[in-house]
């Protein structure tokens, strides 16, 4: 039997594994099994459902001789725990918007400057410690009995090893992390009133290179597993995709084109962000990886397409044939309301409509409106000289010819490409494989890294930057 590593993503759409060799990192095979499907602003899965699908992919695999695992998951999510150990509802996802007014609250109570200062962002309504006030406010039967608080990777690893365990990336994301000290500051959560915030249970965080344990024995008679099998820390789904494509050192712009639009370069420096744009996350290898965060991107196409009654690929493909005259229609692509900017009970609007109207123009609208959300917040970088040097993309959106080049065209940058499917599950294995191997997860990033190759080159006849401006103009009022 092969020896191999598994990475593991437990993704709000779904749970893929990733099973790579430890000799050479070559990948043996990749599974995946969906996860229930979530309507925001409610947005919740229950944690078995995430354990039966993990399961699912683990059944479909090869007969493979597994030496280490670890997961990368999405952010931010509220698992809540009683002191018997039972999940107490279904967990709030990062996507839920609930907590809005809690997280509109306590900004104001006590000012932007303070959240900077403390966890290097604001407390949106995707952070864990909105979601806690919301479940104090609005389920306080289900707050009573509250014990253990999780993150959804931090479940995988306690369900593994009996011990509730996280990294740096997935604490920062809570909302009461302190990013100058790596702990979890109690302080917070007793600043913004929630009660008994003494007697909770936080998972431990494990700095780099550090091992969460091995599977218990009763994990592995459940998953029908022999090997003593090491676990890796894990990480937030973003980091992770950056271990795939080897973007660990300043100058890398990774941009991922999914669910939500994500950006987020590696950094050697913490950023403290009072305007909220930017989540200043800490890296899963040392460092930081600032990130900032749209609610609406390929669903935005997804459901521009299904309006026309077209597949994803051809609606790419009446984009790109879209006018390129400076007064072309805006999308504000707002479709659920928006994080970034903090815009949680706005809608999408359309803008600059006349008589000339074609399904291109709109199409590109779509396209284009997505882009402008992620490059407005991707500028805020230069205030805190974050260096962009290579601009990398990733995500279901990079297999799509509109978004590769309107990206580059805004951006004035060629993108870099690879052959990579399933970023965070292929990347987070490699954390496994390092601890297997007894190397540094950075050491071997840099040996596993792909190359990447410029595949789209900006256009400079465009009118791109003036659209910007009109968009950008548009969304402050």
């Amino acid at each position: 039997m092969e020896k191999v590593v598994l990475g593991v993503d437990t993704s709000t759409q779904s749970c893929t594994i990733v099973a790579r060799r430890i000799e050479d990192g070559s990948i043996v095979q990749t599974v995946k099994a969906a996860h229930p499907v979530t309507h925001p602003p409610v947005s919740e899965q229950h944690p078995d459902e995430w354990w039966s699908a993990f399961k699912k992919c683990l059944s479909q695999l090869d007969n493979l001789n597994v030496d280490g695992i670890s997961v990368s998951g999405q952010g931010h999510g509220l698992v809540a725990i009683d002191d018997k150990d039972q999940i107490i509802k279904p967990a709030k996802l990062w996507n839920d918007t609930t907590s809005d007014k809690q997280s509109e609250n306590i900004i104001n109570e006590f000012g932007p400057k303070y959240w900077a200062d403390k966890i290097g962002t604001l407390p949106l309504a995707s952070f864990t410690i909105t979601k806690l006030l919301w479940l104090q406010e609005n389920e306080p039967e289900n707050y009573k009995k509250l014990h253990k608080i999780m993150l959804p990777h931090d479940y995988f690893n306690y369900k593994f090893t009996d011990v509730a365990s996280t990294d740096r990336s997935e604490a920062s994301g809570t909302g009461f992390m302190d990013i100058k000290t790596n702990t979890f500051d109690r302080a917070i959560l007793k600043k913004v009133g929630l009660e008994n915030a003494d007697n909770f249970e936080f998972s431990r965080i494990l700095l780099p290179d550090k091992s969460a344990g091995f599977l218990t024995d009763k994990v592995k008679k459940e998953l029908n597993l022999s090997n003593e099998v090491i676990v890796g820390t894990g990480a937030n789904d973003n980091p992770g995709s950056a271990l795939a494509y080897g973007a660990i050192n300043e100058g890398d712009l990774v941009v991922s084109f999914g669910t939500s639009g994500t950006a987020f370069a590696p950094y050697s420096k913490s950023v403290h962000d009072d305007s909220g744009t930017i989540y200043g996350m800490a890296n899963t290898v040392s460092g930081f990886i600032p990130l900032i965060c749209t609610l609406n991107c390929a669903k935005v196409t997804d459901l521009f397409a299904k309006i026309m009654n077209v597949s994803i690929q051809e609606f790419g493909e009446l984009a790109l044939q879209g006018s390129n005259k400076a007064n072309r229609p805006i999308l504000i692509p707002w479709i659920d309301g928006e994080r970034t900017p903090n815009r949680p009970k706005d809608r999408a609007s359309i803008h600059q409509i006349d008589n000339n109207l074609s399904r291109f123009d709109l199409a590109r609208a779509a396209f284009e409106g997505v882009i402008f959300g992620i490059v407005s917040a991707i500028e805020k970088f230069e205030k805190f000289n974050v260096p962009i040097k290579r601009l990398i993309v990733t995500g279901g959106g990079s297999n799509s010819p509109a978004y590769l080049q309107f990206l580059a065209d805004v951006m004035q940058m060629p993108v870099h490409l690879a052959e990579i499917k399933d970023a965070a599950a292929t990347g987070i294995a490699i954390q496994a494989a390092a601890l297997v191997k007894n190397q540094p997860v950075r050491e071997l990033v840099n040996q596993w890294a792909p190359e990447l190759k410029a595949s789209v080159n900006p256009r400079t006849d465009q009118n791109t930057k003036e659209v910007l401006q009109r968009f950008k103009e548009l969304i402050k009022n």
